[in-house]
């Protein structure tokens, strides 16, 4: 069953509307996929012992949206199941992640309004294994003008301003911020753009209890559109001062680059550091496609920390035949709840082979290593997954989907394995297949 910009802040989301401008084509793209089923789960509490079984409902929308035209510019990707426990066993619930920008161009190449929307999952209690019971959705919501002056036949200025909303399903975390900031830079071609950037930011917390933050930035960002390679990096600095605390500093580094190595194979590597809370990790994570992230790994927490993060994936695909391999790294250090430090490695492979026109198997494997260095718990959790895709017709077709999870722990408390399995009747629509791509977040 079925994952721009903003790295850290509005900021990079300023810089990135224009990587969506510059030398963006013309038209529209869609692909996408919805299907509904049922499922069913022998461990649905993912426990060591007692098991509770399940029966899931299942619905599911699988989407790849761009638009590119004069006064529109906009990504999408969305990777989202909505699931009802029909054995009462948990409430209904919806899962997954979802991404896009759009920008509006009310006076074109000079002001536009920005709209960002970044929809996954975080966990109440970290040290648990990822159910129902322990995760809850969280959605970070960004908008504001940009406005854009030239300054000679290269040079441009910019400033730019934001709104911005994170939203938990059911901890009290919600907060509100207000973003300004101001850039200066060129172009040396139309396909390129050097940058000085400038931000501060205003996080205001809803409960009294959480701790609210003020946040200033300084950068230097490179984008480039080549024709095989694609990067949008920014480097600078980062100071983070809670009301009443002292100021911390960190650097910043958001670094993502796409390399076409031939007509085949594709490299991506995300390089990521930042000073920030929970919503900039699941931005960060879901706009640098990390592999492993965002699939419920983001502490609920008001805690400010600063994440490091590389991932490395390549896929290749020809003929009939694809290949994926990833790896990806992450380190978290929180201000205060040093409980929640952690370090989470995680390793994916898989291989899908269209066996017939209208039949395609997918097998994905992942296996994830977190440990947590203040608290000394550790754990292992390898996920294995094979899909089959049959398009009995042109735009309908039958999935099923088998899953095995297992998972070990150092202290043996979140220790668990489980099977599942979905059967479930899709619809497609696009310029391309959408196929089920298993494994690609915790369910």
């Amino acid at each position: 069953m079925g994952h721009t910009q903003g790295n850290w802040v509005a900021a990079p989301a300023a810089a990135g509307v224009m990587a969506l401008i510059m030398g963006a084509p013309a038209g529209a793209e869609i692909n996408a996929s919805a299907e509904a089923g049922v499922g069913y789960s022998d461990n649905i509490t993912r426990v060591s012992a007692d098991e509770s079984s399940e029966t899931i409902g299942a619905m599911g929308l699988d989407l790849l949206w761009q638009e590119r035209t004069r006064r529109l510019r906009g990504d999408a990707t969305v990777d989202l199941s909505y699931y009802e426990y029909m054995d009462n066993t948990f409430d209904s619930e919806l899962v997954g992640t979802a991404n896009g920008t759009l920008a509006f161009g009310i006076v074109p190449e000079m002001l536009n309004w920005v709209v960002q929307d970044s929809f996954g999952q975080a966990q109440s209690d970290p040290f648990a294994a990822s159910t129902p019971g322990t995760r809850e959705d969280l959605n970070y919501f960004t908008t504001g003008p940009d406005l854009t002056l030239r300054l000679g036949p290269t040079g441009f200025g910019r400033l730019f301003g934001r709104w911005s909303s994170t939203n938990y399903e059911d901890s009290p975390l919600d907060a509100e911020r207000t973003t300004a900031g101001v850039a200066l830079g060129r172009r040396p071609s139309a396909r390129s753009e050097l940058s000085l950037n400038a931000v501060t930011e205003t996080v205001d917390f809803d409960d009294e209890l959480n701790t609210d933050f003020d946040r200033d930035s300084v950068f230097v960002g490179w984008q480039l559109n080549a024709s095989r390679t694609d990067i949008d990096a920014n480097v600078g600095y980062t100071w983070l001062q809670r009301d009443g605390g002292d100021k911390e500093g960190s650097a910043l580094i958001s670094v993502f680059v796409t390399r076409d190595l031939s007509a085949s194979a594709v490299l991506r590597l995300t390089l990521n550091q930042q000073l920030g809370d929970a919503g900039d990790s699941l931005r960060s994570q879901l706009e640098g496609n990390v592999v492993g992230g965002a699939a419920g790994q983001i502490t609920a927490t008001s805690d400010p920390f600063e994440s490091q993060l590389v991932s490395l994936d390549w896929t290749y695909t020809r003929g009939r035949t694809g290949f994926l391999l990833g790896a990806s790294h992450i380190e978290d250090d929180y201000e205060t709840a040093t409980q929640f430090n952690s370090k989470r490695d995680a390793f994916t492979a898989g291989v899908d082979r269209r066996m017939a026109s209208a039949l395609t198997l997918d097998f994905r494997a992942t296996l994830e290593k977190e440990k947590f260095t203040s608290a000394g718990q550790e754990s292992d959790e390898l996920r294995l997954a094979a899909a089959l895709d049959w398009r009995a017709w042109r735009s309908v077709g039958l999935r099923l989907l088998v899953e095995h999870f297992d998972r070990d722990s150092n202290t043996g408390l979140t220790e668990y394995k489980e099977n599942r399995a979905f059967l479930t009747v899709a619809y497609y629509w696009g310029s391309q297949d959408v196929t089920v791509q298993p494994g690609r977040g915790y369910r």
